[in-house]
């Protein structure tokens, strides 16, 4: 029997996972590290833990646990730059020192395919010896390299820990909410001049399925985590169902920038790198363990555009289009009502000019 701790069990991966662990039967407890639970967990081998893993001391409550899984950042659409960090830098550290302090034997870090960057003399694909590379104004990506180059110093020096890291390909699929989801969310899908780079995906249940596999089978060392192959761009945008919207790639960069610094949106201006130069990997090396996705890349990228295809993302602003048009139908009404009083005015000056 196995006690497992996961921090940021709140959001939705963790929901899934903690589900997920639940129906393993060689896990007797699970202990949920976050500020929020995860809503619908009923299972009884769970208790819940309230605390930040970016400023609190965890020893004690990861303490007794056979295995720490440490999600990392979810590519929330958060500002709050300070957060942000705290959450996605000083946590995974927090949390792998509280590891090795309480005596835990094995440590997994959920992480992603941003550590390689978007270039544009990237391998296609990517494997785990490929090197790890920031993607400017992108904050979540250079966090994720910073975490990955510290874990790798940090396990040097705690050998008695076994540290496994999975990379995560971008998630798309239901009960997703991140600045990729926003980004099809727009009416139309930006397309940079020259540019059409393959883009891949992962399925938030394929995501759980290789968590749960890397727990199962002792896995060491580092993992790419993803749907066979990958998309074409025309692929993405006919099966989101939006026409894209072609700029010059200065253009492309300089208004994403502007537009965040003016706070009229909030995707980082460095998410355009994924709209101009390849990342996508491969997953040889964890299917070779006895992995498989379930889901394709277009099976994934399906689920969320059903999903989202209600939404419409403008800047800051989101709504569903049913309000869109409401409102917009409404604003015709009163533009119509208010020019007919015009009209009607007009014509009664007109007759007593008369």
């Amino acid at each position: 029997m196995s006690a497992i701790a996961i921090t940021g069990v709140g959001g939705s991966l963790g929901r899934r996972l903690v589900a997920r662990l639940a129906s393993v039967a060689d896990v007797d407890r699970i202990v949920g590290i976050d500020r929020v639970p995860p809503e619908g967990v009923t299972a009884p081998q769970f208790a819940f833990h309230d605390a930040d893993p970016g400023t609190a001391d965890l020893t004690d409550v990861l303490r007794g646990s056979d295995v720490v899984i440490h999600l990392g950042g979810g590519l929330e659409p958060v500002r709050d730059d300070a957060a942000v960090r705290t959450r996605e830098v000083d946590a995974a550290r927090r949390v792998a020192e509280a590891a090795a302090a309480a005596g835990v034997a094995r440590l997994l870090l959920v992480s992603s395919s941003l550590v390689y960057g978007a270039h544009p003399d990237n391998d296609v694909p990517l494997t785990e010896d490929s090197e790890l590379r920031d993607t400017p104004g992108f904050a979540a990506a250079e966090h994720a390299v910073e975490v990955e180059r510290w874990l790798a110093r940090w396990r040097e020096a705690h050998p008695e820990l076994s540290v496994a890291v999975l990379r995560l390909a971008l998630l798309a699929g239901p009960g997703l909410d991140t600045v990729v989801t926003r980004a099809f969310e727009a009416p139309r899908i930006p397309a940079v001049r020259g540019h059409r780079p393959p883009l891949q995906f992962l399925h938030p249940d394929d995501a759980v399925e290789a968590v749960v596999h890397a727990v199962e089978a002792g896995l060491d060392g580092v993992f790419n985590v993803a749907a066979d192959g990958w998309l074409s761009y025309d692929e993405v945008t006919a099966i989101v169902g939006r026409r894209s919207l072609e700029v010059p790639e200065e253009v492309a960069y300089s208004g994403a920038a502007g537009a965040y610094a003016l706070r009229l949106g909030d995707l980082p201006p460095g998410l355009v790198a994924l709209f101009v130069y390849p990342c996508v990997m491969s997953n040889a090396t964890l299917t070779e363990t006895g992995w498989r996705p379930r889901y394709s890349n277009r099976d994934a990228l399906a689920a969320l555009a059903a999903e989202h295809a209600a939404f419409v993302t403008i800047g800051r602003f989101r709504a569903r289009w049913s309000t869109v048009w409401q409102g917009a139908a409404a604003t015709a009404v009163l533009v119509a009502f208010g020019l007919g009083r015009w009209i009607r005015r007009r014509r009664r000056r007109d007759t007593v000019g008369a």
